[in-house]
């Protein structure tokens, strides 16, 4: 990807850095948050396929060591793997579209998906019952649903926290399920891209320095969960994300509007 090169040889490489950072030290102290935060900060200066195969690598960097994470991953993965293959099914799906799509709806789209994540707790009140009645059709439904939004977006966690919320799940058993699903679409998304010439060693490659960063700032996050308060740093993230929100909508609206 010609543009990809140019991107990471630009001034904006500190900036992605700096993404890098900021994306591993959330990711490390709440247990998710890496995509989330590293594709709409670096869509803010460049398209959103771009800021896609930039932090892919180092996604998938995260997502592994998150994922191994704790000592009872074997157990939500026995329970929930089917969630997973719906991930990986609609990811696929996901990413084609991120491939022949015009880029400006799908920041905007990034956009809507960050504020309906810092919206979830006015969904507490829908009645999710039908959940547990009909469990292989709603994880059928919100599986795919991530899914798509993961391979066209990069943002999973709106419909999978809201699914597994209504499903009463622990802390320590979402965050694993979650890093498990992300890691899948992860892998999907490579693939996908892969096999339709968008991928390569020399991305891979280019990208081994961000990785090594994001993994860095990982542990360094998962020691400061240890030291501060995890509401104190959502708090914070919250802000910035309805910033970045804010600011991805109005450039795709302007620019969809010829503004």
């Amino acid at each position: 990807m010609p543009h990809l090169d140019l991107f990471l040889a630009s001034p904006w490489l500190v900036w992605v850095i700096i993404v890098m950072v900021v994306g591993g030290l959330a990711h490390g102290t709440m247990g998710f948050g890496f995509p989330l935060i590293s594709t709409p900060m670096i869509a803010l200066v460049t398209d959103i396929q771009t800021a896609v195969v930039v932090s892919l690598f180092p996604n998938l960097a995260v997502n592994i060591v998150s994922t191994l994470r704790g000592g009872r991953w074997r157990a939500s993965l026995v329970r929930y793997w089917p969630v997973a293959v719906y991930v990986l099914i609609g990811t696929v799906a996901g990413t084609r579209v991120l491939l022949v799509a015009d880029p400006e709806p799908l920041k905007l789209l990034l956009a809507l998906m960050i504020v309906v994540y810092l919206q979830q707790s006015r969904f507490a009140g829908i009645d999710w019952s039908w959940l547990s009645r009909h469990p292989r059709k709603s994880a059928a439904l919100f599986g795919s649903l991530a899914g798509l939004l993961s391979g066209a977006v990069n943002v999973a966690v709106p419909p999978l926290v809201i699914y597994f919320m209504a499903l009463g799940l622990d802390a320590l058993a979402m965050t694993q399920i979650l890093n498990l699903c992300f890691l899948v679409g992860r892998l999907a998304q490579a693939a996908t891209f892969g096999l339709s010439g968008h991928l390569g060693l020399s991305t891979f490659m280019a990208t081994i320095p961000l990785s090594a960063v994001s993994l860095a700032a990982l542990f360094v996050g998962m020691q400061l969960q240890r030291r501060i308060r995890a509401e104190v740093f959502r708090a914070l993230l919250r802000k910035v994300l309805w910033v970045m929100a804010a600011v991805l909508a109005a450039q795709a609206l302007g620019r969809i509007s010829g503004l």
